[in-house]
């Protein structure tokens, strides 16, 4: 049922196959050891900001291709899936497990190269390619790319502030002043669906923004007094 929605499903068993531990620190016995955290160079720097931080002078479109690649292989690290890697036009199968920043300003991804049994890294901008498979991989290492803070917007080349207006509730916390915000005419619900429910007795149908279905005294499409308290669901409408 997810399948759609994911850029590789995982397999089954992957997850089936965790249960007895999970269910085992249920109760109450000892937790898995974490792994180690990955060795790298000193002076490197762990990044987990969602949007790549990259130097001014990379291009738009360089930027974006990175993003798309960093996106792919954080989805398959959070799900212990491998990488087809495609670097230096050549394909390597790798365990994808932390993305670092050089005393030189390269963005590297630390990873275990399963066809040479060892650790490589690899540069972000010379990454051609990054298919995820749907072979899974216990973690020999801690995994340093599950992203981290508030998701930013990239500037865009022709616009210099990508920062959206203040609502009216930020706009009255902080003192500014938020133009240009519609009101709500009176009388007007708050915006989201609409649950549509039926009385059980008389037939008549009721809008509501709530999902219950308990009704208040009411008539019936005669126009009499319908004795029916309780409603069944019919639809949502949006």
């Amino acid at each position: 049922m997810l399948a759609h929605q994911l850029r590789m499903l995982p397999p089954f068993e992957a997850f089936w196959d965790e249960l007895p531990a999970f269910f085992g620190w249920l109760a109450s016995r000892p937790a898995p050891r974490a792994p180690a955290p990955y060795l790298g160079v000193p002076g490197e720097a762990v990044i987990r900001t969602r949007v790549l931080p990259v130097r001014a002078a990379v291009p738009l479109q360089v930027r974006g291709t990175m993003q798309a690649h960093l996106d792919g292989i954080r989805f398959a690290a959070s799900n212990r899936l491998c990488i087809d890697l495609l670097y230096q036009d050549s394909t390597r199968r790798i365990e994808p497990y932390s993305l670092r920043r050089t005393l030189e300003g390269n963005v590297i991804l630390h990873a275990h190269n399963l066809d040479k049994d060892a650790h490589r890294s690899y540069r972000l901008d010379r990454i051609q390619g990054a298919r995820i498979t749907d072979e899974t991989f216990t973690p020999r290492f801690a995994i340093e790319l599950t992203p981290s803070g508030p998701v930013s917007v990239l500037q865009s080349a022709n616009r210099g502030s990508t920062h959206l207006p203040p609502t009216r509730a930020t706009a009255r916390a902080t003192g500014t002043r938020a133009p240009n915000v519609p009101r709500r005419a009176p009388g007007t619900g708050p915006c989201g669906p609409t649950y549509v429910y039926r009385c059980s007795y008389c037939g008549k149908q009721f809008p509501r923004k709530k999902r219950t279905d308990r009704l208040n005294p009411h008539k019936n499409k005669n126009g009499r007094p319908c004795p029916g308290r309780n409603a069944h669901f019919v639809r949502i409408r949006r």
